[in-house]
């Protein structure tokens, strides 16, 4: 932690406790959920400081009326790809005369908004090669170790220096209007979801090829959920090459009744209205997983070589479960170490190890979580 230059900010004063402050995340939908421990860290630190949260106009609507956040401020994502555009919002932005940036994103661009911001502010940053000039203190947030929610919260650290005591919350979550929830329970009875049954939201593709497990087996743990829970599943999906995996895996099942791709749930509010319905996320660890746990839905998923559990399952509870090629194999410590430091994602080997995990480890998965959950067996 390097300290730029002295400020005259109210974080320096008795006056702490009105100040503003902007944290910074705007991708991707996961790290934006998780980045909102944030929000709700500073809010309880200071609570009548105004905080606000930048983030990719399609996670914002995920933060509306957030107990812990003040403004939510969309980028666009002509705003995000357009220079112009996006040193006008910026600019924008810092006009608001925040006493405090915290920019959990840490790029070449996010940076930015220290140099307009730092003749007031005080500007954290992560430390990366070759960026980070313009933070007046800088956190190695992977110093220490844990998962990416205590990564997050390490970037509190120069606060605790400065004399502040933090107050930590690790708890994430989204909100879902009152009015959205009734709208998407009325669409799932529509579709045919009889809520007398256990619902599964299952997410059997993922937006990067290399965060979907193997298909076939996916359609076997399906079909265990529901023989052994007579669950439905229901499926989701983003983009075109999602939709047409879901449209896949439907076909393949023989467009079995209990599956239901086609409830719309074409944005992440209601994503989140759909999950405020349902008993179990099931699948392919991800974004959607997150935003999962932030509304309370229990979770048993495939982690892909590409993310570590012990990094991204950021929960200790029975309710929240994965498995991952670690858990399964039977070689030692020290090689799993090499292993994990010299893998090249999407390489021969790569796909070996996430082929080495098999539908009878996510069966056990499932039904541990399921047992957690107070989901029976039919």
């Amino acid at each position: 932690m390097n300290a730029y230059h002295p400020h005259t900010s109210p974080l320096n004063t008795p006056y702490a406790d009105t100040a503003k402050i902007l944290v910074i995340r705007f991708m991707a939908i996961g790290d934006v959920v998780l980045s909102s421990v944030l929000c709700n860290s500073l809010k309880k630190t200071f609570p009548k400081a105004q905080v606000d949260y930048l983030v990719h106009e399609a996670s914002a609507s995920l933060f509306d009326k957030h107990p812990y956040i003040d403004n939510v401020i969309a980028l666009t994502n002509s705003e995000r790809k357009n220079p112009f555009k996006y040193f006008k919002k910026i600019r924008e932005v810092t006009a608001q005369g925040y006493d405090l940036v915290i920019d959990a994103q840490s790029t070449n661009k996010s940076e930015i908004i220290s140099l307009l911001a730092r003749k007031k502010a005080i500007c954290i940053g992560r430390v990366k090669k070759g960026r980070g000039f313009f933070y007046t203190n800088k956190v190695d947030p992977k110093m220490g170790g844990g998962n990416k929610v205590a990564e997050r919260l390490r970037l509190l650290e120069p606060l605790t220096s400065m004399g502040f005591e933090v107050q930590q919350d690790d708890a994430f979550n989204v909100t879902v209007p009152m009015e959205l929830k009734q709208q998407m329970r009325e669409t799932m009875k529509a579709s045919g979801i009889d809520f007398t049954r256990p619902v599964f939201l299952m997410s059997v593709t993922a937006k990067e090829r290399v965060k979907r497990w193997s298909m076939s087996k996916m359609q076997a743990w399906a079909q265990h959920c529901i023989d052994t829970y007579k669950a439905q599943l229901v499926l989701f999906s983003g983009n075109e090459q999602e939709q047409a995996d879901v449209e896949a895996f439907y076909q393949n099942m023989g467009q079995h009744p209990d599956i239901h791709p086609y409830i719309n749930s074409d944005s992440l509010p209601k994503l989140a209205a759909l999950m405020s319905h349902c008993d179990l996320f099931v699948g392919n660890e991800g974004g959607p997983r997150h935003i999962a746990q932030a509304t309370g839905l229990p979770s048993a998923v495939v982690f892909s070589p590409y993310a570590k559990r012990l990094e991204w399952l950021v929960s200790e509870s029975p309710l929240h479960q994965g498995v991952e090629w670690n858990d399964v194999t039977t070689l030692p410590p020290n090689e799993i170490n090499d292993i994990d430091d010299k893998l090249v994602v999407d390489s021969k080997q790569y796909w070996d190890l996430y082929n080495s995990i098999d539908v009878d480890h996510a069966i056990k998965l499932v039904d541990s979580v399921a047992q957690a959950a107070g989901i029976n067996a039919q």
